[in-house]
C-alpha cells in the first residue's frame, strides 16, 4: 500500500505538466477521413465531466477475462465490500443501472446480475454523484451507469470475445457482439457466457460472557451464468424514432460452504459443531421496453413503457453435528429452506424538454411505478419420522408498492454563471402482508407519503478554463423489496438473519464545493446528512447471532475529493484519485432484549491510480491500483484493502485481432477484515477470495467500419430494480 499512497502524495508534481500542455486534457481525439469515413479515437480510461466520472472500458488493456463487478472494484471512489455490496464515497445507497434503464436489485442479486455481464461487452461507465431532478431521488449515494456497446456502422459488424482465468481454480467467459444497420433500421444483439469456481475462505471469531466461538469455512462457489440483450431502432421519420429493446440475464451459483465452529466454555469443557451447507442459488431476469422520441427545433419528447420480472430460488439444505471435547458425534441437527422470490415492475415514463429563448432550457416529466413481490420461505426440520414443516420460520410475504412523480427543471446560461434548479415531487403508497403457518398476520409496511426532492447546480467560469461549482440536493432511500421480508433464515446452527417490516426510507441532504480546471481536474468538498440511517446490524442473543436490517440512527460524513488525468510523456497517461473522508455515526440498537446508543467518528480513505503506456508496434501496457480504508461506521471497524494490477495487449490484422495478458491483485492484499463491537457482542469477520489470478483474453472485430450517427436512449425504470436484494 506505500507505493500507492507515495504516489497519490506526488500528484500536485504531476500537475505542473498539465498546466503546460492543455492538449493532454482532450477527451477524445479523433482523425477522419471522410471518404471511407474511417475513424480512430483514443479516449483517455478516466473522463471527468461537470456532472459525473466516464470509465471507458472498450480497449482497455486490463479488462480480459473480468465481468462489470470486477471491473467496480477498480472504480474510483467505489468500494465492493466482502458480501459484494457497493459503496460510493463510502456510502451504500448507490443505483445501478444498465444503459439507462435502473436493474432493481441490491445485494447477492445485484451482484449475480453485474457478474453475469462481460467487461468485453461494456463500452463505458458512468459514475453520477449528483443527479439532476430528471432522475428518480432514490440513491444517496450516486448512480453507477453501464453502457452497453452499440453499433455506429452501416451494414454487419461485430465483435467474438473470450477469456481464460487462472487463480487457485480456473474460470473462463466468452461474449458475442452483433450489429446490423441500413437505412431506416438498426438492429443489435449483445450475447455472453461465463463459468468457473471460486473458493473463499470465511473466518469468524467471537465471544460472550461464557463462551467463545471460533468458526473456520470455505466457501465453495461452482458458478455459471448467460446474458442476453437485443432490440431494435427504427427512424419513423426525420424526427421521430421508435425502439423495442429485450434483456435476460440468468445466474446459477452451486454454493457448498464447509464450516466447524469449536466452542471454548471458561468451564473447561470444549465441543464443536460441524456444519455442511449447500444452496443452490438460481436467478432469472427479463426485461422489455418500449421506447419513443420525438426532436425538432429544440424540442424533444421521449416515453418509455417498461416490463421487468425478477425470480430467484434457492434451495438450501443445513446439516449440523454436534461432537464433545472427545470428537464423539452425539447429535445431528438437518434443516431445509426452499426461498423463492418473484418481483413484477411496471412503468410508464415521459419526459418533454424546450429551449426558452437563447439561454433557457426546460425539462419536465411524468413517472408512474408499480411493484408486486411475492416471497415464500418454506422451512422444515429432521425429525425421527421424517420432515416437518418449522412454523417458526416458515412463511409468506407479499409487497405491494406504487410511486408516481411528477418533475421540472430550469436552466439558465449567464455570461459567467450557470444556473439549474430542479424540484421533484414522489409520492410513495406501500402495502405489505405476512403470514405465518400458525395464521399470524403482520400488515407491514403500510404508509402513504409524499415527499419533495430540490436540487441546485451553479457553475460559475473563470479565467484560463478554470470553474467555480456548487451543487445542493435531497435524496431517498427506500428500504429493498426482501429486507422489508420478515423472514428468519439460518445460515447455520449458530447464525441467522431476518428482515425487518417495520423498517422506513432514510433521507439524505448534501451540498458539494467544486473547483475545476480545464474540464478535468477537480478538488471536491462534499458534505451530507443522513437521517433514519438504514445498517445491516449484528446481535448476539445467547449462543447465536442473528443480523437485521434497521433504521440504526443518524451518519454525517465529509468528503474531500481530488482527481486528476495527467500528460507525462506524449506515450505515458496517468490518473489519480484520492478522497479522505470523515464520518461520524449516531446509533441506536434496539431489538433482541438489547438497547444501546453509540457514538463513533473516524477518517477514512478512497484512492485509485492508473498508468497506461502506448508503446511501439501496436503494443499497449497499463499498470494501476486501488486502496480503502472504511475504518469506523456503525458497530463496525474495517481494516484497509487494496490492490495493485498489471496487464499488456497487442493488436494484430490492423488492429482487428487483439491479445491481452493480465494478472490481476500481484501482491495478494485484497482480503476483508472486519469487527463487530457492541455491549455483549465482540465479532471478528475474516474473507479471502480468490483475487490473485493471471488471464489471456481474446478479441476479433469484423464487418463494416463505416460511420452512421447512432441513437443513445434510456428506458423508464432508470432507479428501481436496485432495491431488489
Amino acid at each position: 500500500m506505500k507505493p500507492l499512497l507515495l504516489l497519490l502524495v506526488l500528484v500536485p508534481v504531476f500537475l505542473q505538466a498539465q498546466t503546460k500542455d492543455s492538449s493532454a486534457l482532450k477527451t477524445d481525439t479523433a482523425s477522419a477521413v471522410l471518404s471511407t469515413v474511417t475513424v480512430q479515437a483514443s479516449k483517455p480510461y478516466i473522463e471527468n465531466k461537470p456532472d459525473k466520472t466516464i470509465m471507458n472500458i472498450d480497449g482497455r488493456v486490463g479488462t480480459a477475462g473480468q465481468n462489470a463487478l470486477e471491473l467496480l472494484r477498480q472504480a474510483p471512489g467505489v468500494v465492493v465490500d466482502p458480501n459484494e455490496n457497493i459503496l460510493a464515497g463510502g456510502k451504500a445507497g448507490v443505483l445501478v443501472y444498465i444503459d439507462g434503464k435502473p436493474t432493481q436489485l441490491t445485494g447477492q442479486d445485484l451482484a449475480q446480475l453485474l457478474k453475469s455481464i462481460d467487461a468485453s461487452n461494456i463500452r463505458e461507465i458512468e459514475i453520477i454523484t449528483n443527479p439532476s431532478a430528471r432522475f428518480d431521488a432514490s440513491g444517496n449515494a450516486g448512480i453507477i451507469n453501464f453502457k452497453l456497446k452499440r453499433s455506429l456502422t452501416n451494414g454487419f459488424n461485430g465483435s467474438l470475445s473470450g477469456a481464460y482465468v487462472q487463480s487457485t481454480h480456473a474460470r473462463g467467459n466468452a461474449s458475442a457482439n452483433l450489429n446490423w444497420r441500413r437505412e431506416r433500421w438498426n438492429l443489435f444483439l449483445n450475447a455472453n457466457a461465463n463459468r468457473g469456481l471460486q473458493h473463499t475462505i470465511a473466518n469468524n471469531d467471537r465471544s460472550n460472557p461464557t463462551t467463545q466461538f471460533t468458526q473456520r469455512s470455505v466457501e465453495i462457489d461452482s458458478f455459471h451464468g448467460t446474458g442476453l440483450r437485443t432490440g431494435a431502432d427504427y427512424t419513423l421519420n426525420k424526427y421521430s424514432t421508435a425502439g423495442v429493446l429485450y434483456m435476460y440475464n440468468d445466474k446459477y451459483t452451486g454454493m457448498d460452504n464447509i464450516s466447524r465452529t469449536l466452542l471454548q466454555r471458561k468451564t473447561g469443557r470444549d465441543s464443536s459443531i460441524q456444519t455442511r451447507s449447500t444452496a443452490p442459488f438460481h436467478t432469472r431476469r427479463q426485461a422489455y421496453n418500449l421506447n419513443y422520441v420525438f426532436a425538432r427545433d429544440q424540442r424533444t419528447f421521449t416515453f418509455d413503457a417498461d416490463r421487468a420480472r425478477f425470480r430467484s430460488s434457492v434451495g438450501n439444505r443445513i446439516t449440523n453435528d454436534f461432537a464433545d471435547q472427545t470428537g464423539f458425534e452425539y447429535a445431528r441437527q438437518a434443516s431445509l429452506y426452499d426461498q423463492r422470490v418473484l418481483i413484477d415492475l411496471y412503468s410508464l415514463k415521459a419526459d418533454y424538454a424546450t429551449k426558452l429563448g437563447k439561454t433557457m432550457r426546460l425539462e419536465t416529466g411524468l413517472k408512474w411505478l408499480q411493484t408486486k413481490t411475492a416471497n415464500s420461505l418454506v422451512a422444515q426440520q429432521q425429525q425421527a419420522f421424517g420432515w416437518a414443516n418449522d412454523t417458526l420460520r416458515t412463511n409468506y410475504f407479499n409487497l405491494s408498492e406504487k410511486i408516481s412523480a411528477a418533475y421540472a427543471s430550469v436552466s439558465r446560461d449567464f455570461k459567467k454563471l450557470s444556473l439549474q434548479l430542479g424540484l421533484r415531487a414522489e409520492h410513495s403508497d406501500v402495502q405489505g402482508h405476512s403470514l405465518d403457518l400458525k395464521g399470524g398476520a403482520i400488515e407491514r409496511p403500510d404508509t402513504s407519503y409524499v415527499n419533495l426532492f430540490p436540487t441546485v447546480f451553479l457553475q460559475y467560469n473563470l479565467a484560463g478554463n478554470r470553474q467555480l461549482g456548487l451543487v445542493a440536493n435531497r435524496r431517498i432511500d427506500r428500504p429493498s423489496y426482501q429486507d422489508q421480508n420478515p423472514f428468519i433464515y439460518a445460515l447455520d446452527a449458530l447464525n441467522s438473519e431476518q428482515g425487518n417490516a417495520y423498517l422506513m426510507p432514510q433521507f439524505t441532504n448534501s451540498v458539494e464545493l467544486s473547483y475545476t480546471l480545464h474540464y478535468a481536474t477537480s478538488v471536491k468538498l462534499r458534505y451530507s446528512a443522513t437521517s433514519g440511517y438504514i445498517e445491516q446490524l449484528t446481535y448476539q442473543e445467547g449462543n447465536n447471532t442473528i443480523q437485521i436490517p434497521q433504521n440504526a440512527g443518524t451518519r454525517k460524513m465529509l468528503n474531500l475529493v481530488f482527481n486528476s488525468p495527467v500528460k507525462v510523456r506524449k506515450w505515458w497517461n496517468a490518473y489519480f484519485y484520492a478522497e479522505p473522508f470523515y464520518q461520524s455515526y449516531d446509533v441506536l440498537l434496539t431489538g433482541f432484549g438489547n438497547r444501546e446508543t453509540q457514538q463513533h467518528d473516524s477518517w477514512g480513505f478512497n484512492g485509485y491510480m492508473s498508468q497506461t503506456f502506448t508503446l511501439p508496434k501496436s503494443w499497449k501496457a497499463e499498470v494501476n491500483g486501488w486502496f480503502n480504508y472504511q475504518n469506523r461506521t456503525t458497530i463496525y471497524t474495517s481494516k484497509p484493502l487494496g490492490s495493485i494490477n498489471a496487464g499488456i495487449q497487442k493488436t494484430f490484422d490492423k488492429q482487428k485481432l487483439t491479445v491481452k495478458l493480465n494478472a490481476t491483485d500481484l501482491l495478494n492484499t485484497q482480503r476483508w477484515e472486519q469487527k463487530a463491537e457492541t455491549q455483549n457482542l465482540n465479532l471478528l469477520t475474516y474473507r479471502k477470495w480468490e483475487s490473485r489470478n493471471l488471464t489471456l483474453g481474446l478479441s476479433w472485430r469484423f464487418g463494416n467500419t463505416k460511420i452512421k450517427s447512432a441513437r443513445e436512449r434510456e428506458t423508464g425504470t432508470e432507479e428501481d430494480l436496485k432495491r431488489i436484494k
